[in-house]
């Protein structure tokens, strides 16, 4: 009997510990599989049970179990896409027309003088200055008005052979016209000598008149030119920058000169030769105006093609494009176009000027300068593509009248961003493909 108790004890204390195993068995289980919510803002705050959030007041969300995948719908892959390449939003679309346009180019210049009207006062015989009348550069000079006085032995020498003949041989009328001849050549004027003839004298020291009027300038005095920083360029050339400039940043230019100090004049006590030049001068009722244009652009340019200039102060002048050069200056990636204007007092030499060409019209594929997004160097369009916008790099053209030609990247069937501003924030980095 007890033996059978026994027994009976020894099963039943097998029992309880195969149960009590099962029970531990499963509550470890259900502690692998109890759900934890956290908040999205604040990881740091877990629950065992859904509710708010103590710190912000989101609701807490389920942290995923071990094992559990989320489905990624084409809605949700474009919504984790990187936001640098794709955009959500919901705003107005247009296309590319592909049309017929007047088109212009803005540019820089600078007013300069025009080379035709350089001239030079000479010193037909050698000697020595005894007087100067134009001391500084800039100074003006008026047709007709002395500038110097010069003592030449040669020139007296001829006078006194005009006067021994006269007083000689008055009759032998063709050595005495020989010999007013030769003053004439070596500059005296036909006062200078029936003076002489009068007065039966001939003056130590003989003028010289100016034929020309304007203005002296250095021997090496240059024109003013008209330097423009890198990132400059037409204004309206969309190759350099969208901002109705040459750069969505603003274009500079600067005029530069030479000025000579008036040192670089002839001086009384001077001695010079026979064909020297005294003086230079520069005759500004008529002007030159240099423009400089992007290589990319300057082929669009013709001759007689109409310019509005602006001189910056209100006014605005009407002009035809006389001259495109052919060649680069030293120096520069710029294209210089020649214009040529009479000068009613209203223009200065130095002054800077913009100038705005017509072009022809241009059959081309165009958009509102609105839906471009300048970069710099990059130029970009926004093309919705399955309710996304994705940005995109596209080559540009000239601008007229607030639109702006594509020349690759883009085609009349692409929908894009009707206003690219909108499609980025201050702190967006775009990232095309």
């Amino acid at each position: 009997m007890k033996k059978k108790w026994r027994n009976s004890l020894n099963v039943l204390s097998i029992f309880l510990v195969l149960l009590t195993v099962a029970s531990c068995n499963r509550d470890n289980d259900h502690a692998d599989h109890a759900d934890t919510y956290t908040c999205p803002m604040h990881p740091t705050v877990v629950s065992a049970k859904a509710g708010a959030c103590p710190v912000c007041g989101m609701e807490l969300v389920r942290k995923a179990r071990e094992g559990e995948e989320v489905e990624i719908t084409e809605g949700l892959a474009r919504l984790i896409h990187s936001p640098n390449e794709t955009v959500m939003a919901s705003i107005k679309t247009i296309k590319g027309e592909f049309r017929s346009m007047p088109a212009s180019l803005d540019a820089n210049g600078v007013i300069t003088y025009d080379t035709r009207n350089v001239y030079t006062i000479p010193a037909r015989i050698g000697g020595r200055l005894e007087k100067v009348f134009l001391k500084y550069t800039f100074q003006p000079v008026r047709k007709g008005q002395k500038v110097a006085e010069i003592y030449s032995p040669e020139l007296i020498t001829a006078g006194r052979e005009l006067l021994f003949l006269l007083e000689n041989d008055r009759e032998n009328t063709e050595i005495i016209q020989s010999a007013k001849k030769k003053l004439y050549l070596l500059g005296a004027t036909s006062s200078q000598v029936d003076e002489m003839i009068k007065h039966n004298e001939v003056s130590a020291t003989f003028p010289i008149y100016s034929p020309y009027d304007g203005y002296v300038i250095g021997e090496d005095q240059q024109a003013p030119l008209v330097v423009t920083g890198p990132s400059s360029s037409a204004s309206s050339s969309m190759d350099g920058g969208m901002g109705g400039s040459s750069s969505g940043t603003a274009s500079t230019a600067a005029s530069t000169a030479v000025n000579r100090t008036p040192t670089d004049l002839v001086r009384a006590g001077n001695y010079v030769s026979a064909g020297q030049a005294l003086f230079k001068v520069v005759n500004t009722s008529a002007m030159r105006i240099e423009l400089d244009l992007p290589i990319a652009q300057s082929g669009r340019v013709n001759l007689h093609d109409e310019v509005t200039l602006d001189l910056n102060n209100g006014k605005t002048v009407p002009a035809s494009v006389d001259f495109v050069h052919p060649f680069l200056t030293e120096g520069q990636e710029f294209v210089k176009v020649r214009l040529n204007i009479s000068n009613r007092g209203e223009l200065q030499i130095g002054q800077l000027v913009r100038a705005t060409i017509q072009l022809k019209p241009v059959e081309a594929l165009w958009v509102p300068r609105e839906a471009i997004l300048d970069l710099g160097l990059d130029k970009i369009v926004f093309i919705k593509e399955k309710g996304a916008f994705r940005p995109k790099k596209v080559g540009v053209g000239i601008q007229s009248n607030g639109w702006v030609v594509i020349t690759k990247g883009l085609s009349s069937s692409d929908e894009i961003a009707s206003n690219a501003q909108y499609m980025v924030d201050s702190e967006s980095f775009i990232k095309s493909k």
